[in-house]
């Protein structure tokens, strides 16, 4: 598989993947060689909805991105439930899956479980396996960016959910159970990176 990274920044988009990678004949390409600079992440995407960086060497071009901000870690859940539905929340005006920044001396498996049990209501569940991990930049002048580890997660057996309360203090408003349409329908609906997390769960079924 050819390997990547996909950063969001508001509503854009950037990728940086390795030499060869195959890109849409309609997008902008920017090619980087090592002793290149390496601009900040509002510099390479520019006014492009999603900009393409591809690289000598991915790793290197990486590491060189990353010195323009500092990361703050988070986790969160891909959990279904016995009929293969995923719970998805709202929150501001989109749909979105349950995560949050991780506490001190926790680790990124348990901030996903307590993330998930507080923000839907559920009993804490299960972490199965790593399924992904997203990057966001956000904050003054950019220099944050947001690495949230996502892990596939499932109740342990005998536990029975009951009913979904909102946590609404962090602005969520629904909590629901979607089967893979319904979360098909919601992915336009979502931030970008959620959109694809969507996606990536309903391909991988």
């Amino acid at each position: 598989m050819t390997r990547r990274y996909d950063l969001d920044w508001g509503a854009q988009r950037l990728t940086l993947a390795q030499k060869g990678t195959v890109v849409d004949e309609k997008a902008t390409v920017t090619h980087w060689s090592v002793g290149n600079r390496m601009p900040s992440i509002p510099e390479c995407i520019g006014k492009q909805a999603h900009a393409w960086w591809i690289c000598e060497d991915l790793e290197a071009a990486w590491s060189a991105l990353q010195k323009h901000t500092k990361a703050v870690h988070a986790a969160g859940g891909i959990l279904t439930d016995a009929k293969g539905r995923l719970l998805c929340i709202h929150r501001l005006g989109h749909w979105d899956l349950p995560k949050g920044k991780l506490e001190q001396n926790e680790t990124p498996e348990e901030a996903a479980a307590r993330e998930v049990q507080e923000e839907c209501g559920v009993p804490l569940p299960k972490v199965l396996s790593p399924f992904a991990t997203t990057y966001h930049v956000y904050g003054p002048e950019n220099r944050l960016m947001k690495v949230t580890q996502w892990f596939r997660m499932s109740f342990p057996k005998g536990v029975e959910c009951g009913a979904l309360v909102p946590q609404t203090e962090e602005h969520i408003t629904d909590v629901r159970w979607a089967s893979p349409e319904e979360v098909q329908a919601m992915e336009p609906l979502a931030f970008g990176n959620i959109g694809r997390l969507m996606a990536a769960w309903r391909a991988s079924r």
